[in-house]
């Protein structure tokens, strides 16, 4: 499975919440991009660590630092 795939369907409810989840996280993304403060940086770190967290609840497969492999 690629990192863009995600589970097969649990549900049409579960399938609306992770995909709110994912549009969470990639606007929480680009918050961090526009981050003017290390402790606020960190808190968002955070937070995007607790969302992919809940993403892996329903059913979401991507990585949590895509391109970050063991050797």
């Amino acid at each position: 499975m690629t990192t863009t795939e995600t589970a097969p369907s649990l549900g049409a409810d579960v399938d609306a919440q992770r995909e709110r989840l994912v549009e969470l996280r990639a606007h929480l993304a680009r918050e961090r991009a526009a981050v003017i403060s290390p402790a606020v940086d960190r808190a968002l770190e955070m937070a995007d660590a607790y969302l992919f967290l809940a993403l892996g609840y329903v059913g979401h497969t991507d990585e949590l630092f895509p391109g970050e492999h063991l050797p």
